[in-house]
């Protein structure tokens, strides 16, 4: 029974000896042949070929945003790697050393014109199109062509390689040959291209925000996964030194550009646009732009400023802002500077604002030069005008009216009593004029008055009771106790003065003017109405459209007063006239202090009765 069991194990242990030693030799028979298939299979060409396939076709998807700016080149970064992987997958079925050879011509032009178009694609994608066409480019697309055409003719002086031969490799026509030092040196150009184009869009993605942050960083990319192909053939590395793997790294290249372009619209919303609008907008401000860097060189500026300092844009580009004027400070504030220009003197106002980066990183300065001759020359006159007005014009109608009052007192003729009397009312009319216009002068100061917290009630108590004694009538005050507006007194009671007493001149034989005052939060509402016939439309049309002409003009500077003096308060006025009467009502926003109402919580009824006296 033992034997039995020992024969019985034997044969066993022998039978699976055998089928363990055919099953293995059936597998490295089979991964044997395997591997001749995968030698004689030229994946490398196929590969190739396919990575120009799938160029072609994104090229054809491409082709109706041409006219946008970019797209021409964008487009002729993918034909240049449909040359280059197509014509590179073609030689790779080409065993004759010298028909392959020529197939070199047009994948090195294939390799050239993908980073010269690349880099053209970049500078005008991002806005920088003066640069594609400029004198400095075109001297790098003459180094690209001297290179080439040394490529062409290597078999003649073999400056860029040397030792050119076919070492077949998977099925297909590997080459292999010693690399000069003038193919690594042009190869340095072309990757230096690259990599120019690459800083100049991660720039734009780091300057223009999330609206073209994602398809100019997957382009900017884009070239990243080719770039190992590369090197590895041209310092003759890796298993198979005599293959560029590079065309077949091509998809994924293009599948980095097909993302920017289906799925982040890279051409209907360009970094080219954003630019050209900065430099627009620069251009059309009207007033002098510098912008420097931190280390104060002027890295931009516009038309204007280059006129303001009398030199061309191109020079004022680089150089430091203390040579092109010495007076301007970046740390300082409230700067006026003088500039000649031609046989007049300009003033100009500077203002200083830092540049930051999305890392509030403070990265340089913009200095804009406003020109404020006219406004100075403005201001002048008007404080000469005021001047003339308050004293010169003031003193000699003082004298004039005295000599009238006088002349009337001495005289019993009515019709000399009338035109005394007229005459002396037009003498004060001026004279109240002339007042008027130094509070003109006092709402051109507004911000040097301030603000500070006034009671309405008194205030408006106080300018009722002098302008009822001046013209009679009366003053119906409806505003709540201890309302208080934080703002500049002087400014409000110009306005308020100005609503009452017109009310109160042409409110007829008893004139009544009501003013009210009411809040929503923070904003005070004053009505001022009055008895009168209304303002006449065509004077309230002079200060809707904001100015006078000789057909339309007001008959005094009242209503011109209410309309700066609440425009300088930050409020507005409007006007709604009838025949009963005209309401003006005044809007002062975010002034309203401490309020206190009645019970009901609407305003407290007060009133000031008095009759006018001459």
């Amino acid at each position: 029974m033992a034997v039995t069991t020992h024969v019985n194990t034997r044969g066993h242990t022998s039978r699976f000896t055998t089928h363990t030693s055919v099953g293995l030799t059936y597998i490295i028979a089979n991964a044997t042949r395997c591997q001749r298939v995968v030698d004689s299979l030229p994946w490398p060409a196929i590969g190739s070929i396919s990575s120009g396939l799938i160029a072609v076709g994104f090229l054809a998807y491409v082709w109706p945003y041409r006219r946008e700016p970019g797209a021409t080149l964008f487009m002729g970064v993918i034909g240049a790697i449909v040359l280059w992987t197509l014509s590179y997958g073609a030689a790779l079925f080409v065993f004759d050393p010298t028909l392959r050879f020529l197939f070199e011509i047009p994948i090195w032009i294939g390799i050239s014109c993908t980073s010269l178009l690349f880099f053209a694609f970049a500078l005008e994608y991002t806005g920088r199109k003066d640069a594609v066409r400029s004198r400095w480019m075109a001297g790098i697309v003459a180094v690209v062509g001297i290179f080439l055409i040394l490529i062409a003719t290597n078999p003649l002086h073999e400056l860029i390689w040397n030792d050119y031969r076919i070492e077949p490799r998977f099925g297909v026509a590997a080459v292999a040959h010693g690399n000069e030092p003038w193919l690594f040196v042009f190869m340095l150009i072309l990757m230096l291209l690259t990599a120019g184009a690459i800083l100049v869009l991660v720039d734009t993605f780091a300057s223009y925000g999330p609206l073209y942050r994602y398809q100019t960083l997957a382009v900017a990319i884009s070239p990243l996964p080719v770039i190992p192909g590369i090197l590895l053939w041209l310092f003759q590395v890796g298993p198979v030194p005599q293959l560029n793997l590079a065309p077949l790294l091509f998809p994924l290249h293009l599948g980095l550009d097909m993302y920017a372009f289906f799925r982040r619209n890279m051409f209907e919303l360009t970094p080219a646009d954003r630019r050209a609008g900065d430099q627009t907008a620069i251009d059309d401000l009207g007033i002098g732009v510098l912008i420097v860097d931190t280390e104060e060189r002027i890295i931009n500026a516009n038309e204007q400023a280059a006129t303001i300092f009398d030199r061309s844009k191109r020079t004022l580009l680089g150089s430091p802002l203390h040579a092109v004027d010495d007076e301007i400070s970046l740390s300082a504030s409230d700067q006026r500077i003088t500039r000649s220009s031609g046989h007049r003197q300009r003033e100009y106002t500077v203002t200083v604002s830092p540049i930051t980066d999305s890392a509030d990183n403070e990265v340089g300065h913009t200095v804009t030069l406003s020109d404020i001759t006219a406004e100075r020359q403005r201001e002048q006159r008007l404080s000469v005008l005021n001047r003339v007005l308050r004293h010169n014009l003031r003193n000699d109608l003082n004298v004039a009216s005295g000599y009238l009052d006088m002349v009337a007192e001495q005289t019993d003729n009515d019709d000399h009593q009338r035109m005394l009397a007229t005459a002396s009312r037009n003498t004060n009319g001026v004279l109240e004029l002339g007042e008027k216009a130094r509070t003109v002068e006092r709402t051109l100061e507004t911000e040097r008055l301030g603000t500070e917290p006034i009671e309405l009630d008194p205030l408006v108590e106080r300018v009722a009771t002098d302008l009822v004694e001046k013209h009679g009538g009366s003053v119906d005050r409806r505003i709540p106790e201890r309302m208080h507006l934080e703002t500049n007194r002087q400014l409000l009671e110009s306005v308020l003065s100005n609503l009452v007493e017109n009310g109160l001149e042409h409110g007829g034989a008893e004139p009544t003017v009501t003013v009210t005052a009411t809040t929503d939060n923070a904003t005070a509402r004053i009505e001022v109405r009055d008895t009168g016939p209304g303002i006449p439309e065509h004077e309230l049309r002079v200060i809707e459209q904001g100015e006078e002409t000789d057909l339309e003009h007001g008959s005094g500077i009242g209503l011109w007063l209410i309309e700066w003096g609440t425009t300088a308060l930050g409020g507005t006025v409007r006007y709604e006239s009838s025949e009963s009467g005209t309401v003006a009502t005044v809007e002062l926003p975010d002034v309203v202090g401490d309020v206190s109402t009645n019970s009901a919580g609407g305003p407290v009824d007060a009133s000031l009765q008095s009759e006018g006296r001459r």
